[in-house]
């Protein structure tokens, strides 16, 4: 652990110009000394942010080929489903107008019998 510079004996005539005693300076004065001990080799340098700017930047760049590619196989999609139905509404036809004529021939000789 590294601890950060501090000048207590500034703290402490500070303090005691302030009207504290000496017990109360000396006091103060350690409890901030204790408070500012950091372990320094916990902390981000600009290496680590570097680093970590970096991945981001590959991953997002590995997202946005991925929607691209994602994109293009839903219009495939789209495109397959949109002949499909095209299909499928010419057969319905086709088996609407055939009925319709079946039904026309039908009706036609019905009515030839009857006369």
């Amino acid at each position: 652990m590294a601890a950060v510079a501090f000048d207590t004996y500034k703290m402490i005539k500070r303090l005691r110009d302030a009207g504290f005693t000496d017990a109360q300076a000396e006091a103060v004065s350690g409890a901030v000394q204790e408070g500012s001990t950091v372990d320094l080799s916990t902390l981000a340098t600009k290496t680590d942010l570097e680093a970590v700017r970096h991945r981001l930047e590959m991953k997002i760049s590995e997202t946005k080929s991925e929607i691209a590619e994602t994109r293009a196989e839903l219009k495939a999609d789209n495109l397959r489903l949109e002949t499909k139905i095209e299909a499928a509404k010419a057969d319905t036809l086709k088996w609407m107008f055939g009925a319709m004529v079946a039904q026309t021939a039908l009706i036609v000789g019905l009515l030839k019998l009857i006369h």
